[in-house]
């Protein structure tokens, strides 16, 4: 017998499961009910007995009922010509859809077994092997103990998991922060002047924990909850960016806490392919619209809430506190165009009917505060190898808010050429307000109250901008060096002196370092002068010092 190559363990055991299958035996079918009274030796002699019978197959061309559309044809071609246990009836068929009993399939596959052994495997293959185990065995030893260890360990982790369906991940920030102004600040807030030396250092924390739940593996429930120490920063202490319809720069994550609350609850599923829906009790709109890959996270980029988010087409009293709505977004075939669309309700819970100052509004899941929004993007790649890229979406948002009713159109972009980039948004609004006689109205720091009275209204329109610059990479994998400036509030509202006399600017500069897979250092500076687009107000700066732990 000459020395043949050695059957691969893969081939070996993909004939087993073939032929117990009863596919791919070609013996004279036994009537069970015939062989059913007959023992063990008894069936097998008759089994050897009609294999006399049939005649060995070198090639599948040889079955005239095998034909090259059948399901089988491959895994036939494969035990006949590369293996060579398959035979066929003396008339060259096959008649591979009789059934087989159970004693044909363990007769075919011994015989297919025996062909195996005698042309793929020798005595000195054998003794090669042997003495391979031998050499190697203290190796085997090791793995086998690896594995059993894998084992156990699995078998506990299992035991003790939290749930089969569900992922907990946790986003955990710190912030130490300092600032202050150049001289003093009216907080239209409250009535306050904050003068030079009235700020105080602040640390700043706030803890969100994600529960990522899918049923079907196509589907997430996603539920997070929250909480922090309630620090503020000095531009939220001089009355910048603390609500109402703009917030206009005040740090993202201030002002958090200390209860523990629930902050998202949302389900997503696809009836479809490449069309997605969410409905929840509390999600926010900028989860799903006006997403940029440099300014959207304030956990990892911009701090400043008016950075990460177009705030005429991403309105604050519905994205500040969240809302209950659904939202649709359809991706043809995967592609670059999405289309995306929402609707928001941020009193959603309120089942006490009040009209309140916006007449003809009831509150309620139908009811003001609301914003319901279209986006349209195209996003792609371009360059060699891929290694640019750009976004454009352009979005529309109809929208009240306590006494602002709004459209408001915008634009967001960024272009990334390999590690350098910049991005920006726009934001243009036709608005009613309606005048409450208050100081805290629903343009939150910009006071109007003196310039648009209770019981009257005031249509104006509204524009916002910013743009910025980022660089990735920068002196180690996975930084981001970015810096941006804007306006959140140009409009043609009145004006009066120390009232909308002036157009607020926002800057902010940061430098993310990757620490390790789940630890950043970011060190932040941000300043704002005009603050509340009073002409008046001192510049005012700080310093920050964020550090993100995501798990």
């Amino acid at each position: 017998m000459t020395k043949q190559q050695a059957l691969p363990l893969g081939s070996l055991l993909g004939v087993v499961p073939f032929l117990l299958a009863g596919q791919a035996w070609a013996g004279e079918t036994l009537d069970p009910m015939a062989t059913s009274g007959l023992s063990l030796h008894q069936s097998q002699s008759v089994l050897q007995s009609q294999s006399v019978s049939q005649a060995q197959v070198t090639s599948v061309s040889q079955l005239s009922d095998v034909r090259p559309t059948d399901w089988a044809y491959q895994a036939l071609a494969s035990l006949v010509e590369k293996y060579g246990c398959i035979a066929g009836y003396p008339d060259g068929t096959f008649r591979g859809n009789r059934a087989a009993t159970r004693f044909e399939m363990a007769a075919a596959l011994n015989a297919c077994l025996d062909v195996v052994s005698d042309r793929f495997a020798t005595k000195e293959d054998l003794a090669t092997a042997q003495r391979l185990a031998q050499e190697f065995a203290a190796e085997l030893a090791t793995l086998r103990g690896r594995v059993d260890n894998l084992e156990a360990r699995t078998s506990a982790l299992e035991a003790t998991q939290f749930s089969t369906t569900t992922k907990l991940t946790v986003d955990a920030l710190v912030a130490f922060q300092a600032g202050g102004a150049s001289g003093p600040i009216v907080n239209p807030a409250d009535g306050i002047t904050l003068g030079a030396s009235q700020y105080n250092p602040t640390v700043i924390s706030r803890v969100d924990i994600n529960l990522i739940t899918s049923f079907t593996g196509e589907d997430l429930l996603i539920t997070t909850l929250q909480t922090g120490n309630g620090g503020l920063d000095s531009f939220s202490a001089a009355g910048i960016g603390t609500g109402g319809f703009i917030n206009s720069g005040a740090v993202d994550y201030a002002g958090v806490g200390p209860a523990v609350n629930l902050y998202r609850l949302v389900y997503e599923f696809q009836p479809v392919e490449d069309l997605t829906i969410a409905a929840g009790a509390l999600f926010f709109p900028s989860d799903y619209i006006d997403g940029n890959s440099y300014a959207n996270d304030s956990f990892q980029d911009f701090s400043s809430g008016f950075f990460i988010n177009n705030r005429l087409t991403v309105v604050f009293p519905v994205d500040g506190p969240g809302g209950s709505g659904a939202v649709v977004q359809w991706n043809p075939n995967q592609g670059p165009f999405t289309v995306r669309g929402l609707y928001v309700a941020a009193s959603a819970f309120n089942a006490n009917k009040n009209n309140g100052p916006f007449p003809g509004i009831p509150g309620g899941f139908f009811g003001d505060p609301y914003q319901g929004s279209v986006e349209l993007e195209y996003a792609d790649t371009f360059g060699a190898e891929e290694q640019n890229s750009y976004a454009v979406r352009l979005q529309y948002t109809n929208s009240s808010t306590i006494d602002i009713a709004q459209n408001a159109g915008g634009l967001n972009f960024e272009v990334s050429l390999g590690q350098f980039g910049f991005f920006g948004r726009y934001g243009y609004s036709g608005a009613t307000l309606y005048g409450i006689g208050s100081t805290v109205d629903g343009l939150g720091g910009f006071d109007l109250s003196s310039i648009v009275p209770a019981g009257t209204t005031q249509n104006f329109t509204a524009q916002t901008w910013m743009a910025g610059l980022g660089y990735r990479d920068l002196w180690m994998e996975g930084s981001l060096l970015a810096a941006a400036v804007g306006q959140p509030f140009i409009n043609n509202l009145p004006s009066a002196p120390g009232v909308n006399d002036s157009t607020q600017t926002n800057y902010e500069l940061f430098y993310r370092i990757p620490v390790s897979d789940n630890i950043s250092l970011t060190p932040v500076f941000m300043a704002v002068t005009n603050a509340n687009n009073i002409a008046n107000n001192a510049p005012i700066f700080q310093g920050l010092v964020r550090t993100t732990f995501s798990f």
